[in-house]
């Protein structure tokens, strides 16, 4: 919705890039839809560490779905199927990581501790 409302609004006036089924669409559409799936996303996931990883690729399969797509299908149909595909991905990849938030030793003052392990090479 965001990237008809913006495209329209916005799309013939400010860019003349068009993208898509036979230049439809445009790039301010395509940027608001990114930035909208972005920012909801990564409010849904707010408790997940790591979020924005597969948040990222989540909102660029929509964008890309949304923009071109691929199978020529209605795109409330495929928009969810690769968005969700892309995400299980990301997740996927997160999965293994630590659940300590980055630099954590850091804000624990363990920071020396931290230090005298690296290699010094």
């Amino acid at each position: 919705m965001s990237a008809a409302i913006i495209g329209v609004s916005f799309g013939r006036e400010v860019s003349t890039v068009r993208i898509g089924r036979g230049g439809r669409k445009s790039m301010e559409g395509a940027v608001a839809m990114f930035a909208v799936c972005f920012v909801i996303g990564s409010t849904m996931f707010a408790s997940v560490n790591l979020r924005e990883y597969p948040v990222f690729f989540g909102a660029l399969a929509a964008t890309l779905t949304e923009v071109y797509e691929p199978l020529g299908l209605n795109d409330n149909l495929t928009i969810p199927f690769f968005a969700s595909l892309a995400m299980q991905w990301g997740f996927a990849r997160i999965q293994s990581c630590a659940s300590e938030p980055p630099l954590h030793w850091i804000l624990n003052g363990d920071m020396w501790t931290q230090l005298q392990r690296l290699p010094l090479a």
